[in-house]
């Protein structure tokens, strides 16, 4: 638990140093690239404390297989928690409140607002370039020596990533007022995010090789690559493995599903399927698919369940 206080000490102090230096109106344009920076670190190392673990190695395949499975299973108890939500708090299909206001036209749906696939963005290729080297330099040439070294420079990486992101928070400033507009029933639906993830967890231990603790560790992560498995690293070289490529699977298959699932289900349960990328990288897709208040309702979702990330991690990996 001593990570977790770190974790968030460093995130609200970065927050705060932010906030501060908008007043001013100042604007750090290198913070970006100190987060890209980071980031490529952070895989590195991970990937070469898998490299260095040849039963990991071995058994990448199967990783891969389980990781897939799993993120399957989380989408459709994710997808299933939010239905129910949504139906239980009296949003229509449109994410439209009954009763609200009258929707004089149906909605359009996802194919004819021209909703496009979603390419992958350059720093998901960056990260998964990066975590391959570190997988070939830990299995092939880097010393014992600096492998001892890793969970020591893991901390220092995440640390300054955590409040570089912190500072962003804090500089750009929208996070209050975006909460304000929703309205207090869509500050639940993060909340349905979590309970769908847990009972998705507790089933894929069931009927994968995977212990329902460890299962909870991999689903807390919420597509957040570049912090969950990493912060799993000194927990399990293996269950950081299945992380990094649930992680991987939930933000690439999530965007991608993104304008079915809005046509086919409901435009507020498109949002759970990315998970924390959905109030970034997933966003100009959902707001293309939905509407421009599914898209705050989605900012809200994502940076709810990313702050919950290195908290339910921490829990999860002390039980």
């Amino acid at each position: 638990m001593a990570y977790l206080f770190l974790y968030l000490a460093v995130t609200v102090a970065g927050y705060f140093i932010g906030a501060k230096l908008k007043k001013r109106g100042i604007r750090l344009s290198w913070v970006g690239r100190v987060q890209t920076l980071m980031i490529v670190t952070l895989v590195f190392l991970m990937g070469s404390r898998i490299g260095a673990n040849e039963e990991i190695v071995a058994s990448l395949d199967t990783i891969g297989l389980i990781s897939l499975a799993y993120t399957a299973i989380i989408f459709v108890f994710t997808c299933l928690a939010f239905t129910i939500a949504r139906r239980l708090l009296g949003f229509d299909r449109y994410g439209v409140r009954h009763g609200k206001r009258e929707v004089e036209e149906a909605a359009p749906d996802a194919e004819e607002a021209g909703a496009a696939p979603h390419k992958v963005n350059s720093l998901t290729l960056l990260i998964v370039v990066f975590v391959s080297i570190g997988i070939a330099a830990g299995y092939f040439f880097l010393p014992e020596s600096f492998m001892a070294l890793t969970g020591t420079l893991l901390t220092i990486s995440l640390c300054l990533l955590l409040v570089s992101i912190g500072i962003d928070i804090g500089t750009e400033g929208t996070l209050a007022k975006n909460f304000r507009s929703a309205g207090w029933r869509v500050l639940v639906f993060p909340f349905v995010n979590i309970v769908g993830m847990i009972a998705g967890s507790v089933v894929a231990a069931l009927v994968l090789p995977i212990g329902v603790q460890d299962s909870l560790c991999v689903g807390s992560g919420f597509a957040w690559y570049s912090l969950a498995p990493v912060m799993l690293a000194e927990y399990s070289t293996r269950i950081s493995a299945i992380s990094f490529m649930h992680n991987v699977f939930r933000e690439i298959f999530g965007i991608l599903l993104v304008p079915t699932v809005a046509k086919r289900l409901g435009y507020i349960e498109c949002y759970c399927l990315p998970g924390s990328t959905s109030m970034d990288v997933a966003l100009p897709v959902i707001e293309r698919a939905t509407s421009s208040d599914v898209a705050v309702y989605s900012f809200i979702n994502g940076a709810t369940v990313s702050a919950s990330v290195p908290v339910l991690v921490s829990i999860f990996m002390s039980l």
